[in-house]
């Protein structure tokens, strides 16, 4: 069971809460491509620092998120353009 799951079969009155967006049909076309931008998120945070703010204050965490994101989208040119990237890509272990 997923949490979403859980959150909208539960029996007490702030199910209604979850169910709502359920069932907006613009809400529903963007899961479907939710994945892509929580990637970038995953890949900033696990490889780019993007998991702790280094600085104090809104402003500079502000300047630290441009940043990170400006290095993710070069790293993402030069792959598109020059077909290098700069981590290899896993190879899936496939047994049979």
């Amino acid at each position: 069971m997923r949490l979403n799951d859980r959150r909208t079969t539960k029996k007490d009155d702030s199910k209604e809460i979850w169910l709502k967006p359920l069932a907006d049909p613009f809400y529903r076309a963007g899961l479907k491509v939710r994945f892509r931008i929580e990637r970038k998120f995953g890949e900033g945070k696990a490889w780019h620092g993007f998991g702790r703010c280094h600085y104090r204050g809104l402003v500079q965490y502000k300047i630290q998120s441009f940043l990170t994101f400006m290095v993710l989208n070069l790293k993402r040119m030069v792959n598109i353009l020059t077909g290098v990237r700069f981590r290899p890509i896993a190879k899936v272990l496939v047994e049979g």
